[in-house]
């Protein structure tokens, strides 16, 4: 599996394998997180990694009782530093880059543990105050996600998505844009053109397999 294909193939995790995983696999996740740009190159997160599961039954009862967070082997609270920003960024770091910079961090650690064969299901519903209060996070530490981790035993079925042409203007909103994805002839089109074409051959893949699902 390449990046393309952990970004495109990606879905979340229904059921996870009970097999522990190994904190050399975390860490890797960590580390890639933790090389994502962030505003003023702050790093303005923090990463709590739970195991223990009595603190990951706290995690349920404060994320609507999701059984993922019972059954994974491993959650990941991604926390933002509102202090770290707000003090170079006052109000606009505080309430907008700190958010910006850990989903982020959270995008890239999904995209590694899949390239790492792990599944991952990013809870984004959950009360700040609970989860702050069991895993004894300060005032100024923000509660961003819960990243579940593990062996994928099931998986969601792959959702539809709206062409990004529907999504995209030019210049100004609603100002139809004709981006396609087909590379530009010019100068650089020997570098580019097989990265590219081998792209659009899974593109094509893709959306012929998507096609004989939906007839």
């Amino acid at each position: 599996m390449d990046f393309f294909d952990a970004v495109t193939q990606r879905t979340h995790i229904r059921r996870y394998e009970k097999t522990d995983v190994e904190d050399k696999l975390i860490g890797v996740m960590l580390y890639m997180a933790n090389q994502t740009e962030s505003a003023g190159d702050l790093q303005a997160w923090e990463f709590i990694v739970v195991r223990d599961n009595k603190v990951k039954e706290g995690l349920y009862n404060a994320a609507l009782r999701l059984n993922i967070i019972r059954e994974a082997p491993v959650c990941i609270v991604v926390c933002a530093d509102l202090k770290k920003q707000s003090l170079k960024y006052h109000e606009r770091g505080e309430y907008l880059y700190s958010i910006q910079d850990s989903a982020s961090a959270i995008t890239m650690m999904i995209v590694t543990a899949e390239l790492l064969g792990l599944g991952t299901n990013w809870i984004r519903a959950f009360d700040e105050s609970k989860v702050k209060e069991i895993l004894s996070i300060p005032d100024n530490i923000r509660p961003v996600g819960i990243i579940t981790v593990g062996y994928p035993l099931e998986r969601s079925r792959e959702p539809v998505r709206s062409p990004f042409e529907y999504l995209t203007w030019i210049d100004k909103y609603h100002k139809k844009s004709d981006i396609s994805y087909l590379y530009q002839t010019g100068p650089k089109e020997n570098v580019f053109k097989p990265i590219v074409n081998q792209i659009l051959d899974k593109l094509k893949k893709k959306e012929q397999s998507s096609d004989k699902v939906n007839k």
